[in-house]
């Protein structure tokens, strides 16, 4: 049978359990995923019918995977794989109407969410400088998952920050009705609403599921255990897969409660424990078994690994983050002329911010790279757009979506005239596109204005009877009506051609989703871009480096591994320090990007680093000295004897940072001005003396080389191009310049 072969014995254990409750704990790079596969298939073939399997999973990359490896062994079609949001959606597509919403609601991303609160905050005269609507969002999102419903909320608030949130949540809470729109949390909630109050939708779908699969387990946040609780209580035959170890989003309201006391809900479940790693050497492995040894709340399991030792972990000690960042780079360049290629390499930091000073590095050395997590294709304004249209084409009634293009293209609708028309929206607690039907009642809205809201809204309702199938023709039909692409030639932009090319992307986005998806329509389409996530749009065969988050890099794996900033208040974060939990879950994150590297692990940190415009020293992370001594090997790149660390060498073969590695551009015109009797002096009230063509050192920007000085004494200007800042042009009274060399 194709599906026991080549497995351990622990693999099969876990493959060929049928009926009952079943907690696979499958520590990193385990083949956590060939297990959760094999068995679906093995249940297929002793004649489980694939209309009753459930399996969720947190991406859709990976149910996509998951789904695509199957099919290797057999192809029936019927089986449920998606992610918690997208098995939501399906179910509430069905049966929404029964909590009083249309089956054609609308999903809000983030930004639309973020948006509309925004909305709230004005009405309710809220500065957003003081009160940071993604916070309010935040909070928000935290109650509905925790299950708490608006006015609980509002009747718990214990201090000013939370009956705020509270007045937002309840107004937040209207407009999503009244647009009959739901947002990502909204999409848990309300399964969990229709399983309630109507048992019989409930108990269909628990008879529908008799077998269920949950990856990840350890990440399920309250709300997910509840909707698999509901339906497991069926039969009782669920399978959850995952890591205590792993567990990294508490700040998002994932609970590694709900995991480690599966076994207190399921008395009789079979435990499964795969402890053979097929990712990593030894050497890594046994550095993140000494981190996360440390940790008490965990589940004790000895990974182990057939694989080769490897190099040792090598932990960097720098002077400061463009140190950091050029030790990097460098070492990036090196690998890669050994013969290794950038998409096996990845570097990992705590915070997105830390991304800056990396790109710098990255772009001045030429090196090819990715962010995992940047400005995501769906989320571009010229895409936004285009799917508001479309949004608008389902469910007239978003707000969101209406008010986001009614005058884009420009169309002579100012923002005086939209808020005549949110005001008699708000007035009558309707949407603002049945305002809009309104219009010409509304006081002071005459002549072009009156014009154009109804040009608009006769739009809006001939896109409306628009087949919403094939959905190529739909988008196309959008762009011709409202001249889109004329619009973005007219607005005379830099990026105006990028705009133009990422809009035809768009259409053939849409053209892959007709070829694919055999009943293809407009409100499928738009549901799978709603859900989309970073990881899911990030490509596996660009030849770049990748760069993301730690979180982000939950679930991947590289041959080649950094992590920046290795340091306490970043890793462990500042704002961990509050309890032993946070701390835990800190070195989980850790742990998480130590066991991502299959070959090579470089952890790197810095003596001091500027946050927030302040220059601050740093101290190593505590997880550095909870590695094994002899898997690490520390290297000091510092400039300062006082703060090497005892375990810290040198290696020879790397020059120290302050002598220049800097080599002249052949297209510089100012190369030739170089020359002794080209020089231009200068000096400020007395002090050094600068002249072009000298090597410099600046706090910042690292090394570089003088081009130009203007100007005199206090007044000089200096143009120094630099290995990792660039040109720049600098005051030198104020440059803080050193001269080296």
């Amino acid at each position: 049978m194709p599906f026991l072969r080549d497995i351990t014995e622990n693999q099969r254990e876990a493959i060929t359990h049928i009926e009952g409750p079943l907690l696979v704990v499958a520590g990193a790079g385990s083949g956590k995923t060939r297990v959760i596969t094999r068995r679906i298939g093995y249940l297929l073939s002793q004649g489980v019918n694939p209309y009753n399997i459930l399996a969720i999973t947190f991406t859709n990359k990976a149910a996509n995977e998951m789904h695509e490896r199957v099919r290797q062994f057999l192809r029936k079609e019927g089986l449920w794989v998606s992610t918690f949001h997208k098995m939501c959606s399906r179910v509430l597509r069905a049966n929404i109407d029964r909590l009083g919403y249309t089956r054609d609601f609308t999903i809000y991303d983030s930004a639309d969410q973020i948006g509309r609160i925004r909305s709230i905050m004005a009405e309710l005269q809220l500065d957003t400088a003081q009160w940071k609507p993604r916070s309010i969002a935040s909070s928000i999102s935290y109650a509905k998952n925790k299950l708490i419903d608006p006015e609980t909320f509002s009747s718990t608030a214990s201090d000013y920050f939370y009956r705020t949130v509270a007045q937002v949540y309840s107004k937040y809470h209207t407009l999503l009705k009244t647009n009959n729109a739901l947002d990502f949390d909204d999409l848990l909630i309300k399964t969990i609403e229709l399983f309630k109050k109507h048992p019989d939708i409930l108990e269909s779908y628990q008879n529908k599921f008799k077998f269920i699969l949950v990856d990840e387990y350890q990440d399920t946040n309250y709300a997910q255990y509840n909707i698999t609780k509901m339906l497991a209580d069926g039969h009782e035959n669920i399978c959850v897969t995952g890591d205590p170890d792993q567990s990294i989003y508490g700040w998002r309201g994932a609970d590694i409660k709900n995991i480690m006391d599966f076994e207190k809900d399921y008395p009789n479940a079979k435990v499964v424990l795969l402890e053979q790693n097929y990712r990593s050497t030894k050497h890594i492995l046994h550095a993140a078994s000494g981190v996360i040894q440390h940790n008490r709340y965990r589940r004790k399991k000895d990974l182990w690994t057939e694989n080769s030792e490897g190099e040792k972990v090598r932990a960097v000690h720098c002077e400061d983050e463009y140190r950091e960042a050029e030790e990097i780079t460098r070492t990036v360049r090196e690998l890669v002329e050994r013969g290794e290629k950038y998409s096996d390499i990845a570097i990992f930091y705590r915070t997105n911010a830390q991304s800056r000073v990396l790109e710098i590095s990255l772009r001045n050395f030429g090196i090819p790279y990715i962010i995992v997590g940047g400005v995501a294709f769906y989320q571009r304004k010229e895409i936004k757009d285009i799917l508001c249209y479309l949004r608008l084409c389902i469910n007239p009634h978003d707000d969101a979506a209406l008010e986001r293009i009614i005058n884009t293209p420009t169309r002579g609708i100012g923002s005086t005239t939209v808020k005549r028309v949110l005001d008699r929206a708000r007035v009558q607690g309707i949407s603002t596109f049945s305002a809009l039907s309104q219009a010409d009642s509304i006081q002071d809205i005459r002549g072009q204005a009156a014009s154009s809201l109804k040009k608009f809204t006769d739009l809006i309702i001939r896109l409306q009877q628009s087949p919403k199938a094939p959905v190529e023709d739909i988008i196309k039909r959008v762009i011709n009506e409202t001249r889109y692409i004329e619009f973005l030639k007219e607005s005379e932009e830099r990026e105006s051609k990028e705009r133009i090319a990422n809009v035809e992307e768009l259409v053939n986005a849409a053209h892959e989703y007709d070829m694919n998806i055999l009943d293809s329509n407009l409100q499928g389409f738009l549901e799978e871009v709603a859900l989309v996530s970073d990881i899911d749009s990030m490509e596996d065969s660009t030849e770049n480096v990748t760069l993301m988050t730690l979180h982000t890099a939950k679930g991947l794996e590289f041959p080649i591994v950094f992590i920046a900033g290795v340091e306490e208040t970043l890793l462990p974060h500042a704002e961990s320090n509050a309890s032993d939990e946070e701390i835990e879950e800190e070195r989980r994150l850790c742990y998480v990007g130590i066991t991502r590297a299959m070959k090579k692990l470089y952890l790197t940190y810095t003596r001091r680093r500027t946050k927030f415009g302040q220059t601050n020293l740093c101290r190593r992370s505590r997880f550095l000295d909870e590695i094994p001594k002899e898997v690490l090997i520390t290297i000091d790149k510092t400039n300062s004897e006082y703060f090497k660390h005892p375990d810290d060498i040198s290696e020879e073969k790397d020059p120290p940072y302050y002598e220049p590695i800097f080599e002249p551009d052949p297209y510089d015109t100012n190369y030739h001005a170089y020359s002794e009797t080209g020089k231009t002096n200068v000096s400020v009230r007395g002090a050094q003396t600068f002249s072009t063509g000298e090597m410099v050192r600046h706090p910042i920007f690292g090394v570089g080389r003088i081009l130009e000085i203007t100007g005199s004494n206090d007044k000089s200007c200096i143009k120094v191009r630099f290995n990792i800042g660039g040109i720049k042009n600098l005051m030198l009274a104020y440059a803080k310049l050193e001269k080296i060399g």
